[in-house]
């Protein structure tokens, strides 16, 4: 998939680009089952007629600009979401910065300057709740009426539903915070991720024998604190992992969040190196330890669970390297 940050300035004696686009616009939070239906729509016209396929999204959610004290927090980094949007099939992604210039276009322009005008737009996937210009006043009417004027076919999907629900981002951060692995996975339609790079920790982990890859993890909805088997996935490789979330209470090292990986059976140096974490089971909460005998007790037989929970798992066949 090829990568077009920002739509930038266009001369005016530069050619209108050719309509060969078939589209979509939105968020992608997640990139969950009901964006992968319509991006499997997109794909499949795209190859059908011999055009080329392409998502238009945004570097962060609006809602930091537009409701900055209500911030929509991210289920997914941008590095995160292009993954998915590649494995998508689709040919081309374009991220533009949700700022005040674009924020301000009349749906008119946005259609016309931007998706037309720039990225040579001549079909377009939307879902039913879709919104766009200034002041989200633009609608699905709206784009009824425009497609006609402006010469593009319109597909407006219905959303998608498992057990009568509504596959949503926002149903899904819900189901993230509280737990709900199993929810989340059956809405995203793979397991519950993080995505981070790993940097230097206090090396606490070493000295109690268990040294640990430090994540800092690039979004906000995470998992409950606590200790997870999960598959950790670094340069290339899939490694079996216990992972940690919470503030370290046995030693008293404030509120700060930890995210921390041990992984079974390798001694690898990644630091510096992108991590994903996939989520599999929660083996138990976070609590705090008398002291660190108690604690290393404890890892192990967290260790010896994980490698159980896992056992029973396939090792995950394709992997990303970010």
């Amino acid at each position: 998939m090829r990568t077009v940050y920002g739509i930038g300035p266009r001369s005016r004696q530069a050619a209108a680009p050719l309509r060969d686009k078939v589209l979509t616009v939105g968020v992608f939070d997640g990139v969950h089952r009901g964006h992968q239906y319509i991006l499997g729509r997109v794909v499949a016209e795209a190859r059908a007629r011999g055009l080329k396929s392409a998502v238009v999204t945004f570097s962060f959610h609006p809602s930091h600009l537009v409701r900055r004290h209500e911030k929509t927090p991210h289920l997914m980094s941008l590095r995160h979401k292009l993954h998915y949007l590649a494995e998508a099939g689709v040919d081309i992604c374009y991220v533009l910065d949700f700022n005040r210039s674009l924020a301000g276009m009349s749906p008119e322009d946005f259609l016309a300057r931007v998706l037309i005008g720039r990225m040579g737009m001549v079909s377009l996937y939307v879902g039913e709740d879709f919104v766009f210009g200034r002041g989200a006043r633009g609608s699905v009417n709206d784009l009824r009426r425009f497609c006609r004027s402006m010469d593009f076919s319109l597909h407006v999907i219905r959303p998608r539903r498992i057990s009568g629900e509504v596959v949503s981002s926002t149903s899904i951060r819900s189901q993230i915070r509280r737990g709900d692995l199993a929810g989340a996975q059956r809405f995203l339609g793979r397991p519950v991720a993080l995505l981070g790079r790993v940097i230097r920790g206090e090396g606490r982990g070493r000295l109690l024998g268990f040294p640990t890859a430090n994540i800092l993890a690039e979004h906000e909805v995470l998992v409950p604190d606590g200790i997870y088997a999960a598959w950790a996935l670094c340069a290339g490789r899939a490694h079996p992992a216990a992972v940690y979330l919470g503030t370290k209470p046995t030693f008293d090292t404030g509120d700060k969040r930890h995210i921390e990986a041990f992984l079974i059976g390798a001694r690898r140096n990644v630091y510096g190196k992108m991590m994903e974490v996939r989520f599999v089971r929660r083996v138990r909460s976070d609590r705090r330890f008398p002291d660190a005998r108690g604690l290393i007790s404890q890892i192990r037989t967290d260790i010896q669970k994980v490698r159980s929970i896992l056992s029973s798992r396939s090792r995950p066949r394709m992997f990303a390297s970010f």
